[in-house]
């Protein structure tokens, strides 16, 4: 077993899988169900469920950010992909790779300024108005969802680059393997 099968195989890997998931599932019940009870309330009760749009907005937050990092792990994030269609092979690989180390470079740049997103709301601590919740835990979204992102990404370069040495080696069936 390779070293990126062996991740991919890993017990961290299947758990982050797992947790993004069940947290995309909750999250997206809990905004359907409030936001049915919002128009219940709102129209045939003439009430109002007060202060859920804060609410609302920090699961919101983690539902988008966690999507985001799922669709990374999927490789279903949204794309350009007709040029590369359009190329020979190894022009392919390339393209591919550089695109994989652009969005990696990206994914980590953003993590950076996620630590300081956060950082400053911990220091500062401001808080929603009307329940009073920390902004740290909508911003701490932003954090994971590009930690996670930045993960996969390292992941899938490494992946990348091995496909494309193994494809200038002539070797196609070590694709993907680190050898020994």
């Amino acid at each position: 077993m390779n070293a990126i099968a062996a991740i991919k195989a890993s017990l961290l890997w299947r758990g982050l899988e797992l947790l993004q998931k069940a947290v995309l599932i909750l999250s997206s019940l809990f905004v359907a169900l409030i936001m049915c009870a919002q128009v219940l309330m709102r129209y045939v009760f003439k009430s109002d469920l007060y202060g859920m749009e804060e609410i609302i907005i920090i699961v919101a937050f983690w539902l988008y950010f966690l999507g985001s990092s799922y669709g990374v792990f999927e490789k279903s994030h949204v794309r350009a992909d007709i040029i590369p269609q359009l190329l020979p092979e190894t022009p392919r690989r390339l393209l591919s790779l550089a695109v994989q180390a652009t969005m990696t470079a990206l994914c980590l740049l953003f993590s950076w300024w996620g630590f300081d997103f956060v950082g400053y709301s911990l220091r500062e601590m401001p808080r929603t108005l009307i329940w009073g919740v920390p902004l740290a835990v909508s911003q701490a979204s932003v954090l994971t969802g590009y930690l996670i992102m930045s993960f996969y990404s390292v992941i899938y370069l490494a992946e990348e680059f091995l496909d494309v040495r193994a494809h200038f080696r002539g070797d196609e069936k070590a694709a993907g393997e680190v050898q020994p």
